[in-house]
């Protein structure tokens, strides 16, 4: 062994401690950036040699590899948890905005204008003949439908800006993957040997991967993970081989990156989800995706839509559109039936959109049942001159209701058959066939005035004959445009003479009775217009109160697991410091070898001389 080894026994040492020293120093100079994994020298022996008399003499030390202490274990739960926690978090911002749209507060609200609405109702049935009650009665109608209006409108628009915001979040995947995949590219041509450690491209590639998980759900597979528990933790990571799968769909596949698609429907303004395979077979992943915002996006706005009836068939905003259509539908139908029992000079429908001659009545609008309803004609005195009662089933469509009403019969059973309903009235129906939609119309003859009493099969305002309200829905209801125009027009009485109040009093008792709701998932629910309305706020209230609870549990997960992560990963200042101070000494005892060398080399060379 010459005095040149041992020289390089004390200059080993110093370059293991400077990289010590450094990598020590990075860890704390990153201690507080956004992701970044702390990172510890694998020092080892530099093997020895023979000495004379065959003794084994070390020859310094050397640096097998940096790592970085990294559990992937502690990372998966991490993802996981981001991945609840993102979902939850956005689903309650949405539903905390959807919140703020029905106050229904002392002041404000939906229930509030119902009230007034009411309340004109009996004030003009109190005083029928006021031009000034029915006017009040028509103000306070266009502030409660235009406030279900905005409602809805509201809500639609909410729907269309999450439906936005998939688009944005799927870009964003995309770009997330193709970073990915450029990284696994690098990451292959720098860990060329096993000791090669890119710890940065590694902590990159984890930091896209978890802010992956925020958006969906996605699932990385690492084969060949490897542990070592020769530090003062055990570390796992992931080897060369990556693979990135979304509901079982390949993302990126080391190197390579395989988009999501977007499709847009301009007729139903709806982004699908698609996947492209290698073999062009393309498979909707629009039902399949869940977690992260995507998942909640979704889960909000809706996966399926419907072509024929122009909406979503799933989806909680959904949900709360149909609550409220069939909340205003309700309202329309049950008011127009009451109303159109009060006899005019005519009975005309709303125009009734995809309603053909020969389709069953029944199939058009759920809220139409079997039975059978009157038609009942007073003469210009109010006195009540023929009723004919009309049946409606299943098979019942427009043409053959026509032939009811138009029918030659005996409706007084007095034998005499120019004194029956059809002699003072016709039943028409007036369908275009470009537009796809018609019009029933009863026409009075010689003064009589028609009334039309539904009474269980709610014809007359299902189908808005000779109505008070207009509309089918929360985004269409409004005050008949006639009655607006002709406030004098309204009528308070069934026999259609000034004095008499009856119609009028029945639409206010409307407001303590149960009626049915036909619901858009087929369900029937017997409740006063009330109790319909406070049960469709207090599904938004009790989603928006569950998310929450569920988003405090995911929190506190997430906290938890975040804190086990940071304890295996994060940097620990008071830590490093501790260790910076080790390796200063290790630098200085090896900088005292080289010394000691040095000293003994002038020595030698001073014999010589």
């Amino acid at each position: 062994m010459s005095i040149f080894s041992s020289l390089y026994t004390g200059v080993s040492g110093l370059n293991a401690a400077e990289i010590q020293i450094a990598t020590t120093g990075n860890n704390i100079s990153n201690a507080n950036s956004t992701f970044y994994t702390r990172q510890r020298v694998v020092q080892t022996t530099g093997g020895y040699i023979t000495a004379p008399g065959g003794a084994q003499v070390g020859t310094g030390t050397s640096i097998e590899t940096i790592v970085r202490l990294h559990d992937e274990h502690a990372y998966w739960k991490l993802k996981n948890a981001t991945t609840q926690l993102e979902y939850t978090q956005y689903m309650g911002n949405i539903l905390t905005e959807i919140s703020q749209r029905f106050p229904d507060i002392q002041s404000t609200g939906i229930l509030k204008d119902l009230e007034s609405y009411n309340k004109a109702w009996n004030d003009f049935a109190s005083n029928p003949n006021e031009s000034a009650t029915k006017i009040a009665l028509i103000e306070a109608t266009k502030t409660l439908t235009q406030n279900i209006n905005n409602t809805f409108s509201n809500l639609d628009r909410i729907q269309k800006t999450i439906n936005d915001d998939i688009k944005l979040t799927v870009d964003e995947i995309n770009k997330i993957g193709s970073e990915i995949a450029n990284i696994n590219k690098q990451l292959s041509g720098e860990e060329i040997l096993d000791s090669e450690r890119a710890n940065e491209l590694r902590d990159r590639r984890d930091e896209l991967e978890l802010q992956l998980s925020k958006l969906v759900d996605g699932v990385a597979s690492k084969n060949k993970i490897t542990q070592d528990s020769s530090l003062d933790s055990t570390i796992t990571d992931g080897g060369k081989y990556y693979n990135l799968s979304i509901e079982g769909m390949t993302l990126v596949d080391g190197d390579s990156f395989h988009p999501l698609e977007l499709e847009f429907d301009n007729q139903q303004e709806s982004y699908s989800i698609l996947y492209k395979m290698s073999d062009e077979k393309v498979i909707d992943l629009t039902g399949k995706l869940k977690g992260g915002k995507l998942g909640a996006q979704l889960d909000l706005r809706g996966r399926y839509y419907d072509q024929t009836e122009n909406k979503y068939t799933d989806g909680m905003i959904q949900e709360y559109k149909d609550m409220l259509d069939t909340f205003a539908k309700t309202l329309i139908t049950q008011t127009n039936n009451i109303y159109a029992s009060s006899a005019t000079e005519g009975k005309v429908s709303d125009p009734l959109k995809g309603l053909s001659r020969d389709f069953p009545l029944m199939s058009y609008d759920k809220n139409l049942q079997a039975g059978t309803f009157d038609i009942v004609v007073y003469d210009a005195s109010g006195k009540e001159v023929g009723t004919k009662s009309i049946t409606i089933n299943e098979n019942t469509t427009m043409e053959s209701l026509l032939a009811q009403i138009n029918a030659d019969t005996d409706d007084n059973g007095d034998n005499n058959n120019t004194n029956d309903v059809d002699d003072f009235l016709s039943a028409s129906y007036n369908y275009d066939a470009k537009t796809g939609s018609g019009t029933f119309q009863l026409s009075p003859k010689n003064g009589h005035r028609i009334a039309i009493k539904s009474n269980d099969t709610n014809f007359a305002g299902a189908l808005n004959i000779g109505g008070f309200f207009s509309g089918n829905d929360a985004s269409s209801i409004k005050v008949n445009s006639n009655i607006e125009n002709n406030p004098d027009s309204l009528k308070a009485s069934s026999n259609g003479v000034d004095g008499n109040n009856d119609v009028a009093n029945a639409i206010v008792q409307l407001q303590y009775e149960k009626v049915n709701f036909y619901n858009e998932d087929g369900t029937v629910s017997n409740l006063t217009m009330e109790e319909y309305y406070r049960k469709f706020t207090g599904q938004i209230a009790s989603d928006g109160e569950n998310n929450n609870i569920v988003h405090s549990s995911n929190a506190t997960l997430y906290n938890s697991v975040y804190g086990e992560y940071q304890s295996k990963t994060g940097v620990n200042t008071n830590e490093e410091l501790a260790a910076l101070i080790q390796y200063q000494s290790s630098y200085g005892a090896a900088a005292k070898i080289v010394s000691t060398v040095d000293q003994m080399l002038e020595t030698l060379l001073g014999i010589k001389s």
